[in-house]
């Protein structure tokens, strides 16, 4: 799977766009400043958070409160980018198992330009498949 050069760029400017508006690259900052809800929370298996909607079409991100700051900066940008780029959409979450869907990938892809210390310095990250690019994300979250 791969998305649209189109689509690419307007994700990149998504994500400049969030760092422009809000000054900082802490998206748990954001998510504070955009008053959306960031809670930590024990979940099973290999869920890492997710971001739920409610009825009054209002975000609460959730987090696994196994992982440590770093990581938790890393699955809120994930999810923050489904918070901008999906908001239709009631629930996404960010687990290790399955096929990367697309809004998954698109998510990741928020994560990489949002945070770009997150990127890997040895390659450009667009290059690797959703798979791949999933596995990188996850091998950074500890």
């Amino acid at each position: 799977m791969k998305i649209s050069r189109e689509r690419y760029a307007e994700i990149q400017n998504a994500a400049a766009c969030c760092f422009e508006f809000f000054g900082t690259r802490n998206p748990l900052a954001v998510l504070k400043e955009m008053e959306i809800p960031c809670s930590y929370i024990k979940l099973d298996g290999d869920l890492k958070g997710f971001t739920n909607v409610n009825d009054k079409d209002e975000p609460w991100v959730y987090i696994n409160s196994k992982y440590d700051r770093y990581s938790a900066k890393i699955i809120a940008a994930h999810e923050l980018g489904h918070i901008i780029l999906h908001r239709s959409n009631e629930i996404n979450m960010f687990e290790d198992d399955g096929v990367s869907s697309e809004t998954e990938y698109e998510a990741n892809i928020f994560l990489m330009e949002f945070m770009p210390q997150t990127q890997p310095h040895d390659k450009n990250y667009i290059t690797l498949t959703p798979t791949q690019l999933k596995n990188y994300i996850c091998s950074k979250i500890h």
